[in-house]
């Protein structure tokens, strides 16, 4: 119904009942949570794209190891398909190695080398782009402040041993990489990545693929 004015004030009685007048019996609405028991499988891809499980990538205990004869290379589509699509085998997931979850910490983004930093401002300064360490990484003092703010506080921001740590982005619900790209999870820089990335296999794919040897790159052995 419309509330006409009547050129008096009304009293917060009166406010009441006309609010309980005109509202739907709270019966008939529909609540938000039986909203959520109708969803699509869009609804699962727009949740997987700011939920990250707690996977523990670092322990082994957590993978079962597969034979070696039900294994495949770690390299090319199958690696590709596996980080952008499948990482940790959650359908879906992207790069959980590169995103950060406030609430279930399981690693930060660093340390990487002094070196790396100096190439990859001498990488952009070629694109034209003037890129300071700032722009690249996080240091101590920073990170602590960070860590208090958006980490609960988290012992590894406090130790000067994890830094430098690469410079983040929020990510919806949880902190990525600065050079990942978080609609489709690649890296933006990955010629350019440090060794920190390079040589980082996690426990998933030990456990479930054929990786390559530092001292013989052409080969691959059962790691886990």
């Amino acid at each position: 119904m419309d509330i006409k004015p009547t050129g008096k004030s009304i009293s917060l009685g009166d406010l009441l009942k006309t609010h309980k007048e005109t509202t739907l019996p709270r019966e008939t609405k529909p609540s938000k949570i039986e909203s959520l028991s109708e969803e699509t499988p869009e609804d699962d891809k727009k949740r997987a794209k700011f939920y990250l499980p707690v996977l523990h990538i670092n322990d082994a205990t957590q993978w079962e190891s597969k034979p070696l004869s039900e294994r495949k290379p770690f390299e090319g589509d199958t690696a590709m398909k596996t980080c952008l699509g499948n990482c940790c085998g959650v359908e879906n997931l992207k790069g959980a190695c590169c995103q950060m979850d406030p609430e279930d910490l399981e690693h930060v983004l660093g340390p990487v080398d002094e070196p790396w930093i100096k190439r990859m401002i001498k990488f952009y300064k070629k694109k034209g782009m003037i890129v300071t360490r700032h722009d690249v990484v996080i240091d101590f003092e920073e990170g602590k402040l960070l860590g208090k703010a958006h980490f609960n506080d988290h012992e590894v921001f406090k130790s000067p041993d994890s830094y430098p740590i690469i410079r983040m982005q929020a990510s919806g619900l949880r902190f990525s990489c600065k050079f990942m790209n978080p609609h489709n999870g690649m890296c933006g820089i990955y010629s350019e990545r440090p060794d920190m990335c390079k040589n980082y296999t996690c426990s998933y794919v030990k456990a479930n693929f054929l990786i390559k040897t530092k001292s013989h790159p052409n080969t691959f052995i059962k790691a886990g």
